[in-house]
Order: structure tokens, then sequence, then C-alpha cells
């Protein structure tokens, strides 16, 4: 994988960029096209949308970052083509849990967007869509696991219910995404609400 990019003024950084990709580049000047497969835009006014929109349309992921977390501003970006929208301060840990989803073929949000637009979603989708998925392929942990993500709750939450440790949650939902061939917690919602049954 080539190095990662971060666009900020030069102004706005933060040492965890660089905690979390050691070989990544910062820079002041976004260009039209760039050849990096993870671009780390810095959103700051209307013209940071067309510029995901360039970047993504020259084939690279781009994540948008954000000073002040907003559910309007995330809509924003993920419709100019962003593939995740994460805090400019997220710890290195976040960052790279971020890029691994991202590069996996899936969309980040922060925990508190993800967790509004799980329950808008689970609220507005229809009763009647038809079967997508087999739940009968998980195991009973992994369809509780699953479920109570399903519905909005954190990995620390779902651990709470279950009585089971984050890292145990962590593992029934990779093999849930996996049988489900799910790649994200959204496609999960969406998979789950049109399972027979449910």
């Amino acid at each position: 994988m080539r190095p990662h990019l971060f666009f900020s003024p030069a102004e706005i950084n933060s040492p965890r960029w660089a905690q979390a990709f050691p070989t990544a580049r910062i820079s002041d000047a976004v260009p039209l096209v760039c050849d990096k497969d993870c671009v780390w835009l810095l959103l700051r006014d209307e013209l940071s949308y067309m510029q995901i929109q360039s970047l993504s349309a020259s084939g690279a992921r781009v994540i948008a970052m954000t000073m002040v977390e907003s559910p309007q501003e995330a809509r924003l970006a993920l419709e100019a083509g962003a593939s995740g929208y994460v805090h400019y301060l997220a710890v290195p840990k976040v960052l790279v849990q971020v890029a691994q989803v991202v590069m996996a073929g899936g969309m980040w949000l922060g925990a508190d967007l993800m967790r509004q637009l799980v329950l808008a979603t689970t609220r507005i989708l229809p009763p009647t869509n038809p079967p997508h998925v087999d739940l009968s392929l998980l195991t009973s942990r992994e369809k509780a696991v699953a479920e109570l993500v399903a519905a909005g709750k954190s990995n620390k939450e779902v651990a709470r219910d279950l009585e089971i440790t984050e890292r145990t949650v962590k593992a029934h939902l990779g093999a849930a995404f996996e049988k489900l061939q799910v790649r994200d917690r959204l496609q999960l919602v969406l998979a789950i609400s049109k399972a027979p049954g449910t």
C-alpha cells in the first residue's frame, strides 16, 4: 500500500497522524488527482466537497476529517464521495481502524454518527423487504451480537449486555460480517432488517 497522505492547512496538524502512519505525508495543497490509496482531507469550506469529488474520481479512497462532527457535514462529505468521516484529533488506534475499514471497501463514521444513522435506518426501513440473508448461518452468540449491533449498540454496550469481553464481541461481529457477507455496521443493519423473522 502506498503511504497515507493528509491534506490540511499548515497550522492545523495532529501528531497522532504520524503515530498512526509513520510514513504518512502531510500537505496543505490539495491536487485535483492523487495516486495515493488513502487520502485524508480536513474539511474547511464548500471547496472541500469538490476536492473530495476530484480525489475520489481519481481512484483514491478519501477520508474526510472534521474539527466538529455534525450529521449534515458527514452527509455532504459522503455524498461527495468520501468513504469515511472522523474527527481530526482521533487517537492513532482509531485512525488505523478507519483506514482498515475504508481500504477493505467499507464506510466509517464516528460512533455517535453511526449510531444515529443505524437507528434512523431501522426506523425508516419498510417491514416487508425481501429476505437477503440467512441468520441461521450464525451461531446463537454471533446472532445475539449482530442483532444488538444492528439495534445501534456499541461494542462496549453489547459486551456489557451479554456479559462478554469487547474482544469477544469483535470476534463474533467479524464472524457475522463474513458469514452474512457484509463489510460494516450499516450493511449489517440493512441485512438484518431484510432477514426473515426480524
